[in-house]
């Protein structure tokens, strides 16, 4: 569930501009955006965190959702959307044009990161065995002990 408010002694709610959206995507980047940044420039200026989830964002419409956040943003607070942030979402934007979706893993082309992810979601991650060392059902948990991954 997206969380509702800050960490820090400066909390308040954070708002949330669709709530469904925000849900159905996994997160609220108002959570991120609210607060007053400065993109890192290298000399350790604040606006490290929000850079580095932009960099993990997975896909276009996660981008386009947190361009909208950011832009409504603004528009609540009177101000023009923060070209440092639209300039990150936008870089971001083209890296998973260039690159296709979900987050890169080394040396592999966007199709073989579908193949792989396709493959870990038929395996199962973990077996239970009996003391007899044969599978035994998720059901049948009395006497069984988790083996490692397949």
């Amino acid at each position: 569930m997206p969380a509702t408010g800050q960490h820090n002694e400066q909390a308040t709610e954070v708002p949330n501009l669709n709530a469904e959206e925000s849900a159905r995507l996994g997160e609220n980047p108002a959570r991120f955006l609210v607060e007053e940044i400065d993109i890192d420039t290298g000399a350790g200026t604040t606006g490290e965190l929000i850079v580095a989830r932009i960099r993990g964002i997975a896909t276009r419409e996660l981008v386009d959702y947190w361009e909208g956040v950011e832009r409504w943003l603004a528009r609540r607070e009177d101000r023009e959307p923060r070209d440092d942030v639209l300039d990150a979402l936008q870089e971001r934007r083209e890296e998973l044009e260039a690159n296709g979706e979900g987050l890169a893993q080394a040396g592999m082309t966007p199709a073989e990161r579908r193949g792989a992810a396709a493959e870990r979601d038929a395996e199962s991650v973990a077996v239970l065995v009996g003391a007899d060392g044969e599978e035994v059902s998720w059901s049948r948990q009395e006497g069984a002990t988790v083996e490692v991954s397949r």
